[in-house]
């Protein structure tokens, strides 16, 4: 088991009221495998990725990872090593160029300057891009592109996790199909764990496990496609 929660809860206040956004939700996550996370607006989905990622911490209950409770872990050496976030904007920086944008996790792990150059080269190929595309920032590409470069970045580290936000929310079929076919295959090819929080039914129809949210909860078995 690569990653798993354990009766996870989480609220937070607003200036009217506590929000429950996550109520007791227990699941599982194994390497190999492309998992939807589907549900309407406020069911409590990127909620749940936060905690996944380490930004927010349960309220009650436990996320392990690898059979460590997460929060015996550092948090920054854990989103640098074990978990990439992808976003639905993308998160660029719109003044490094698409090369440095790939970099830039490889700068904050000490990579040397060279290795991390290869590396970067070899994943902005992966996605589909080829070395023409390097010099370029983030404006002069198409939404696509953008999100090909974001998820190069994510793969850059070789973190095993890969927490997806929406990631084809502000693209067109043509580049969501591709962006699917490109999650799909770092699931089924390089045996990585890959989960979309999305609204996106071509997601979750490509999705090995769907599992739905409503007001927080869990509210079936995970769904197998």
């Amino acid at each position: 088991m690569l990653l798993s929660l354990n009766d996870v809860s989480f609220s937070y206040r607003t200036k009217y009221q506590t929000v429950n956004a996550v109520k007791n939700v227990s699941c599982e996550f194994e390497a190999g495998r492309l998992y939807a996370v589907v549900g309407k607006s406020g069911s409590g989905k990127t909620t749940l990725l936060s905690l996944m990622a380490g930004l927010a911490r349960p309220d009650g209950g436990a996320i392990s990872v690898d059979g460590k409770d997460l929060l015996s872990l550092d948090p920054d050496a854990y989103r640098r090593d074990t978990v990439s976030i992808i976003y639905q904007n993308f998160n660029l920086f719109p003044l490094l160029t698409v090369l440095e944008n790939v970099m830039y996790p490889l700068g904050l792990n000490k990579t040397p300057k060279q290795e991390a150059l290869k590396i970067a080269v070899e994943v902005i190929k992966k996605v589909g891009l080829d070395e023409s595309y390097c010099k370029r920032l983030p404006s002069m590409l198409s939404g696509g592109e953008q999100q090909r470069v974001a998820i190069a970045r994510a793969l850059a580290t070789g973190a095993q996790t890969i927490l997806a936000d929406e990631p084809t929310g502000n693209l067109d079929s043509e580049n969501t199909e591709n962006i699917i076919g490109l999650l799909t295959s770092l699931a089924h090819g390089e045996n990585r764990c890959v989960i979309v929080v999305t609204h996106d039914q071509n997601v979750a129809d490509a999705a090995d496990t769907v599992y739905r949210m409503d007001s927080g909860r869990l509210t079936e078995e995970a769904r197998e496609i």
